[in-house]
């Protein structure tokens, strides 16, 4: 299964087995994009995540590049945290198939495969708490590049 081959390198399903991530990816549909179709817009709502299976999307606020997602990229993971609308634009690249899992997939695992949804939620915080210090980190450089140009303008 190709789709096993990508999601596995995905950070949402590190130390799963393949039997697990298979049990996963069996419930969820894939979509596939024209260049320039949106994935969501900004304000959407929405109950999936998904994972670039191939092709490249662009995420945009406004006419702003926030980031290029590519194969393995996850996004749309704030509906995981309940967050249920949609903070940003996604938009195909390119030609593009993203796999679409619902919000429901992963917590009914609560229940049933208790282990497979622990996985899953510190996955799913060890990817936020990255992204989290990357946001981090850019606002430092900003703000230094800002102080740069100050000093500028003032001598």
């Amino acid at each position: 299964m190709s789709i096993l081959k990508t999601v596995k390198g995905s950070p949402l399903f590190y130390d799963l087995y393949d039997d697990e991530i298979v049990q996963i990816v069996e419930t969820c549909t894939v979509r596939s994009l024209e260049p320039g179709e949106y994935i969501f817009k900004d304000g959407d709502e929405g109950n999936e995540i998904y994972i670039v299976l191939s092709g490249n999307a662009l995420v945009k606020k406004g006419e702003y590049e926030l980031a290029r997602l590519r194969k393995g990229d996850l996004f749309g993971e704030l509906v995981l945290l309940h967050e249920k609308y949609r903070n940003a634009d996604v938009i195909s690249d390119n030609y593009t198939d993203v796999l679409i899992i619902e919000y429901n997939t992963i917590f009914k695992m609560y229940e049933t495969h208790p282990k497979m949804f622990a996985l899953l939620i510190l996955n799913l915080s060890r990817l936020l708490a990255k992204r989290l210090k990357g946001a981090g980190d850019t606002i430092k450089d900003l703000k230094i590049e800002l102080a740069d140009i100050n000093k500028k303008k003032a001598a």
